[in-house]
């Protein structure tokens, strides 16, 4: 069964106004039920207290007073409230009652100490009925007294109130339901706006600006937190943008190079050193198109949470010096220096080829933002068991560094405007340390260097 929110938030309030009403109800009928019988108890003990003022007792036996009480009217016929009244001495003996009894009787306990109140039936009415030992002086129950009082008023009051409630229940359960109703669809305008609103949205028509509601409520947050949603979704879609563009860009280029190579090497026949250098300088273009490729799939295995980790002792020195040699002809192109402060024993706890991945990146872009004859120093602490990647370059402006490890972020600066980037590789580098247990830091000052600390907690001493 499909209910809209409005219609599942009346019924909900209905459900929750059923049972209160219910309960208040039940209250009402409990205390107007107990006074009720609270109200006929106190007039038969009145009763008792005037007819028992004319009983006296002599000895084991009961004398009656003959005077107007036991004449009123209200004993002789069976009026609308009557009162009847019935003695009965210590043998069951019935030696009195009202006329408006006639042939018929109240009952009576065999033997009583004590007071008594109870409903019974008489003549197909029910009367309240109080039961009250006659005493002598000296203690000894003689008899007692017996005196019935309508309960014509009281159950008409009783069932008047039970009808009215059943026969307004519903009505007002109805009337709640539309009042309900008509308020939660006029609370919930807002909302429908929203949806209005984001129907015409699309991946190419995202409207950063809901319109915020007036009051300054959830829906107003709610709002408030899909316009922010919006703001990153369209900023994370221009950086796909720009991050497809760069893509294409980085393949293209070395692509072209290739090609632009290999045609030249089949116009003619060349000497085998020219063919060296040439094949040499393909195999740089394509390690370099590998390396695009190897940062988009171990992109995707991070989203997908498919990375496997295989730890083991590794010599970080021999990591160092394979990194060195992949962006060796990078560096004698800017005549930089890569500086290996690392002794060769260094063995340390790690998963191979992430750590490579992670040294490379870092290297790459020390090598790829720095300066010309630059220096690179990589140096291995082993007191701390931490290896520092630091560098003497442009670095890194105090209000990016926050940012340098989220997707697709680049630092926007004239010094680096010309590099070509993905934004891709310190978000790998961040996420491939964590999994590994590898706490990474930065530190950064511009036009003086930028230090990467990477902290390996299982080498600690």
């Amino acid at each position: 069964m499909k209910l809209y929110f409005k219609n599942r938030i009346a019924l909900f309030n209905t459900l929750a106004a059923a049972i209160t009403m219910l309960v208040v109800f039940a209250a009402v009928y409990a205390v107007v039920y107990i006074t009720t019988y609270h109200y006929l108890d106190n007039n038969i003990r009145e009763e008792k207290e005037e007819l028992f003022s004319q009983i006296t007792t002599t000895r084991d036996s009961l004398i009656l007073g003959l005077n107007a009480e036991w004449e009123e009217l209200e004993h002789n016929r069976a009026e609308v409230d009557p009162i009847f009244l019935q003695i009965v001495d210590n043998r069951g003996v019935v030696i009195f009652h009202s006329r408006n009894l006639e042939n018929d009787q109240l009952q009576f306990a065999d033997s009583l100490t004590n007071e008594q109140f109870f409903n019974v039936a008489l003549n197909g009415k029910i009367i309240r009925q109080g039961q009250f030992p006659i005493k002598t002086r000296t203690g000894q129950i003689i008899g007692q007294l017996d005196i019935g009082v309508s309960q014509v008023d009281s159950m008409l009051i009783l069932s008047n109130l039970r009808n009215t409630f059943f026969a307004t229940f519903p009505l007002m359960l109805i009337f709640f339901y539309i009042v309900t109703s008509l308020v939660a669809s006029r609370s919930i305008a807002p909302v429908k706006q929203l949806i209005s609103y984001a129907e015409k949205m699309n991946y190419n028509n995202i409207n950063p600006k809901l319109p915020l509601p007036v009051h300054q409520d959830e829906i107003y947050q709610l709002t408030a937190t899909i316009n922010a949603l919006l703001e990153r979704i369209e900023m994370g879609r221009n950086r796909e943008k720009q991050i497809t563009s760069d893509i294409s860009h980085e393949l293209w280029t070395p692509l072209t190079s290739i090609k632009g190579t290999l045609e030249v090497l089949i116009r003619k026949p060349r000497d085998p050193q020219k063919y060296q250098e040439k094949i040499v300088q393909v195999i740089q273009e394509v390690d370099d198109m590998n390396h695009t490729v190897n940062q988009l799939l171990y992109l995707a295995r991070l989203d997908a949470g498919n990375i496997n980790i295989i730890k083991k002792q590794v010599n970080l020195y021999d990591i160092m010096v394979v990194i060195r040699n992949r962006w060796n002809l990078q560096l004698q192109n800017k005549q930089m220096i890569l500086q290996l402060e690392i002794p060769e024993d260094t063995m340390i706890q790690t998963d191979f080829g992430l750590l490579e991945i992670i040294l490379g990146n870092l290297v790459g872009n020390a090598v790829k933002y720095g300066y010309n004859q630059g220096l690179l120093v990589c140096r291995w602490h082993a007191e701390t068991g931490t290896l520092s990647i630091s560098d003497n370059g442009p670095g890194i402006p105090q209000e990016h560094l926050p940012h340098i490890f989220e997707r697709f972020y680049r630092v926007n600066v004239p010094e680096s405007s010309s590099v070509q980037g993905t934004g891709l590789g310190l978000y790998m580098v961040k996420n491939l340390a964590e999994i590994q247990g590898i706490n990474i830091t930065v530190e950064s000052k511009v036009n003086e260097g930028t230090q990467f600390d990477l902290h390996f907690i299982d080498n600690e001493s």
